[in-house]
């Protein structure tokens, strides 16, 4: 199940990169909040689980971006990460 999710998340990141710069979606995802956090454990993010998806992959999160303009290269890219993946858990 895990792998499922992580490869949606990979998907979403590609789709929504590909959107245009006005789209509500875009500005979300590379969107900085300027409100301070309460004291204690900082929350965890999205964008921090899905740049932790693409390191997984063997990108950093700018490669991973710019990745996104070529549909082909990204299917395979995800398909990869996601089989990498598989590999992983069945070796625990």
């Amino acid at each position: 199940m895990e792998l499922s999710v992580q490869e949606r998340r990979l998907r979403r990141l590609v789709h929504v990169q590909r959107m245009s710069d006005d789209r509500i979606a875009k500005h979300v995802l590379h969107g900085i909040l300027e409100e301070r956090r309460k004291r204690g454990q900082p929350r965890v993010t999205w964008q921090h689980v899905i740049i932790k998806d693409t390191e997984m992959g063997g990108l950093s999160w700018e490669q991973a971006l710019s990745l996104a303009a070529d549909r082909r290269e990204c299917r395979h890219w995800i398909a990869q990460c996601a089989r990498h993946a598989e590999d992983k858990n069945k070796v625990r």
